[in-house]
């Protein structure tokens, strides 16, 4: 069952920024219908795109509002366009970024693992005679993941790493 964060940080349960009815909408409105999906499922999605923000928590700027809140957000010290975020805002651009992951999280794994013993993909394939086969590094994943549309929404939420632009 999802619990909606509603920016007071206090609700130990709370697993979600986004609810079912909000991501029907937010799919229909970019022409993605999800009307074979249940609710249930709907839900399964959101927590999927849950785990992957959670996953970037060093990212973002500020800290938790309150050190014992389930989620990452609510936040204090975090500027978005020049501005201050309140400390009990869930700011559109992160629950976009989470509603864009759900859709995302039907076709793809958000976060795949790749366990130490596999294999890379085959890069090379003698067959004639002797056989022999050449795999790809073994510590870099043939694909990795890059969801673009939901990490330009997260990305303006993230520290800065002291990189900045200054002018003359």
């Amino acid at each position: 069952m999802l619990v909606i964060e509603d920016g007071s940080g206090t609700n130990p349960n709370a697993n979600s920024y986004a609810s079912v009815e909000t991501l029907r909408l937010f799919a229909k409105l970019r022409g993605i219908d999800l009307t074979e999906l249940s609710d249930d499922e709907c839900a399964v999605l959101l927590i999927k795109a849950m785990d992957y923000i959670e996953a970037k928590a060093s990212k973002f700027q500020g800290e938790k509002t309150n050190p014992r809140q389930p989620l990452q957000w609510p936040r204090r010290g975090v500027r978005l366009d020049g501005l201050s975020v309140g400390e009990k805002e869930i700011p559109r651009n992160l629950e976009y970024g989470q509603l864009q992951l759900a859709l995302e999280a039907r076709e793809h794994d958000l976060m795949p693992n790749r366990l130490p013993g596999e294999k890379g993909a085959v890069i090379k394939e003698r067959v004639e005679g002797a056989v022999e086969v050449a795999y790809a590094n073994n510590g870099t994943p043939d694909k990795v993941p890059a969801f673009a549309k939901a990490e330009a929404l997260l990305a303006q939420l993230y520290k800065k790493n002291g990189l900045f632009l200054v002018r003359a």
